[in-house]
């Protein structure tokens, strides 16, 4: 496989698991009744939970306990 093509699966991969993150996001915020209005909460939550992605296991149910222990 070339570089471009690993560079073009690597960036479709990203792109994957950034669009299945913001799902989850959007769901704890909507569980937790946080509208736009409450950005800081909202930043703090997002930023809780992309932590946990970066860090660990990137299981749905540990995103949506980090978000919820923001």
């Amino acid at each position: 496989m070339t570089v471009s093509a690993l560079r073009a699966r690597s960036g479709h991969l990203e792109l994957q698991d950034d669009n299945r993150l913001r799902d989850a996001i959007d769901a704890v915020f909507e569980e937790l009744g946080l509208s736009e209005k409450e950005a800081p909460r909202r930043a703090a939550v997002e930023e809780r939970m992309r932590d946990a992605y970066r860090r660990g296991p990137r299981h749905n149910l540990n995103l949506v306990d980090a978000g919820l222990r923001a």
